[in-house]
């Protein structure tokens, strides 16, 4: 049995990059190269009198299986350092289905896949059978779901205008290479606030929490205020906003080899007014995933007044703490 790692093949496969270069350059390896029967079976392109015309028949098999089922077409012309971690994973696993034989098992907890796209890889495990592909999935079922949007007991205390707002976005309209990310999209989080960001795979999550952090060059062409000011205006100096941010990411671990305690350990600092958790326990288990949520629930108890936005595709994870909701759709 050939056991998949879907985070350390992510690692691999960005690590050499700088998180930020997804924001600033489109080019780069494309999804389409990096599933290529070329680089799959790491044959070179100049190998003269190679005969793999029964390896090129069974791909080509596999390719339209995993192709229909992943939606793979539509990412095939993206770089592959601009797909979001959802999106990057589904080609990661492609590329095990592709490259493999005979029995697979994902190792893991799911992490980066939304609960639409675990059932589907579950449909694709089925259909890969016939294929001679045993992929073996086992992923915890959630718990609960996201309840209904309310405020919390500090928030009814205060009137919505008593508490500053923390980040302000109005009519936020972005998109990349002619798909659209953000339409008109428009939200404020304010002082004390524990918010829950939703959305599937490739919704934009991410990539919003890259306006506020400034990692997004698009930061300075939307209407987006952090801390009161935007970016370009005097006295909105990068440095200084970045300083009362404190980030987890799921995608950092990815490119940066930073562990989520790590990041943990440097966001939750005495100048932190906004503390942002992207997926913070992807790929944790269950009982690594409630330490950590301990730890920012003590933190937040600690520091009443500081804003706080968590990425999750697991309800069941998140703090009850976390009680207003932002669904990007």
């Amino acid at each position: 049995m050939t056991r998949i790692s879907l985070e350390a093949e992510q690692m691999a496969a960005v690590g050499g990059s700088w998180l930020q270069e997804r924001y600033h350059s489109g080019e780069g390896e494309t999804v389409a190269d990096f599933l290529s029967f070329e680089s799959v079976h790491d044959i070179n392109p100049f190998e003269v009198g190679g005969d793999h015309s029964r390896e090129k028949t069974m791909f080509r098999r596999r390719m339209a299986v995993v192709d229909r089922m992943l939606e793979l077409e539509p990412l095939f012309d993206r770089a592959l350092i601009a797909l979001s971690n959802g999106e990057l994973r589904r080609v990661i696993l492609a590329r095990a289905l592709l490259k493999e034989n005979g029995k697979l098992a994902l190792v893991g907890e799911g992490g980066g896949f939304d609960a639409s796209w675990k059932g589907r890889i579950e449909e694709l495990a089925r259909a890969m059978e016939p294929l001679g592909i045993e992929l073996c999935v086992k992923w915890g079922a959630e718990r609960q779901r996201i309840s209904k949007p309310r405020r919390t007991a500090a928030a009814n205390r205060n009137a919505p205008d008593e508490r500053r707002a923390v980040v302000e976005m109005q009519g936020v309209n972005l998109s990349f290479e002619g798909r659209e990310v953000l339409k008109d999209f428009s939200w404020t989080v304010r002082e004390g606030e524990r918010w829950v960001l939703c959305g599937p795979n490739g919704s934009g999550k991410t990539t919003l929490l890259a306006l506020v952090t400034g990692d997004s060059p698009y930061s300075y062409a939307c209407d987006v205020k952090v801390f009161g000011t935007r970016r370009g205006e005097p006295g909105a100096a990068l440095s200084r906003t970045r300083a009362r941010i404190g980030c987890v990411s799921s995608t950092q671990l990815a490119y940066g080899g930073e562990s989520a305690e790590a990041q943990l350990a440097s966001a939750l600092r005495p100048a932190t007014r906004l503390l942002l958790l992207d997926e913070p326990c992807c790929d944790m288990t269950d009982r690594e995933a409630a330490r950590f949520a301990r730890k920012v629930v003590r933190w937040l108890h600690a520091h009443p007044r500081v804003a706080a936005v968590w990425v999750e595709h697991r309800p069941s994870r998140i703090p009850r703490d976390f009680t207003l909701v932002k669904n990007l759709v």
